[in-house]
């Protein structure tokens, strides 16, 4: 069954949705608990981020089982991990941002703790100090390239890749959130936070643009023609599915809460009932603006 099956960074949903393992190693890294000493998030072996943890970290269920060892004895084996996973899978300033962010509290947390051998302090050091080095270097990147072109260039690569057809195995509305994503995790995501506002517009607006445009082709209608919203969530079947679709959807948006996030939620989690704040008839108009604000309000 595919639902044993690591996802390895080779695996055609990366390759669909490249942006899974820069969540990856932020999920494992915010999921060290220094207080307690051990991996959080391992504690539940299930869903997607497990099948990723196997994928990414095990070459072979031998070394599996001595990275699963290794983990339970202590922070300072999840500190030699996180360090390898972000040199191998964090590639987007994003990511890089969220880690380096991470380890700082680490460093915080553990000087308050006095039980921790000088190897793992010095680890954590090393960690933060390559983190702050990367972070340079993407600065001194983006100052001497110019950021413009390389954030319109991702944005034609993901919409290309829209008009392949490869977002085809989600929903209506999880292909435009797939989209979304993949820019928040790349070039056109940092060109956004680290620009003025007034620089940004123009890109917004282009995107905003092109994906009403994309959507609406792909459900058959007009950009402002209402249809229930259940079209637009609705979950796609047939033998070109890729079996991994919803549940990468699902794990990408797990960070968004109903409350704050409805659209994005009701995409990304595929509830049973919907909240109160989606309508109950959409446009593709509604749900691309919708899910723009709620992406991009957040980067």
């Amino acid at each position: 069954m595919s639902e044993s099956l690591p996802i390895s960074k080779d695996s055609e949903i990366c390759q669909v949705l490249t942006c899974i393992p820069e969540k990856f190693v932020v999920d494992f890294a915010n999921g060290i608990d220094v207080a307690r000493d051990h991996l959080r998030v391992q504690k539940n072996r299930g869903g997607f981020f497990s099948r990723c943890y196997d994928g990414f970290t095990g070459q072979s269920a031998r070394r599996q089982v001595a990275i699963n060892a290794s983990l339970v004895d202590g922070v300072e084996a999840s500190l030699n991990w996180l360090t390898d996973l972000s040199a191998s899978l964090a590639r987007s300033n994003l990511a890089i941002a969220h880690i380096n962010d991470r380890v700082n509290e680490l460093k915080l947390d553990m000087a308050t703790i006095a039980n921790y051998s000088a190897d793992t302090r010095q680890q954590l050091n090393i960690l933060a100090a390559r983190l702050d080095e990367r972070c340079h270097v993407i600065e001194k990147e983006i100052v001497r390239i110019d950021f413009t072109q390389r954030a319109q260039i991702n944005l034609d690569q993901v919409f290309n890749k829209w008009k392949a057809g490869r977002y085809q195995s989600f929903s209506l509305s999880g292909r435009c959130y797939a989209a979304l994503e993949e820019l928040r995790w790349g070039d056109f995501g940092d060109f956004c936070r680290s620009q003025p506002e007034v620089q940004t517009l123009s890109f917004i607006d282009d995107l905003k643009n092109r994906a009403i445009a994309q959507l609406a082709n792909d459900a058959a209608t007009s950009a402002t023609a209402r249809l229930d919203t259940r079209q637009w969530l609705a979950r796609q079947g047939g033998s070109n599915v890729l079996p991994d679709a919803d549940e990468a959807l699902a794990y990408i948006g797990d960070w968004f809460d109903q409350e704050s996030y409805p659209f994005i939620f009701s995409v990304s989690q595929g509830p049973t009932q919907l909240p109160i704040e989606i309508p109950r008839l959409s446009s593709a108009e509604r749900v691309t603006e919708a899910l723009i604000s709620e992406v991009f309000g957040m980067l």
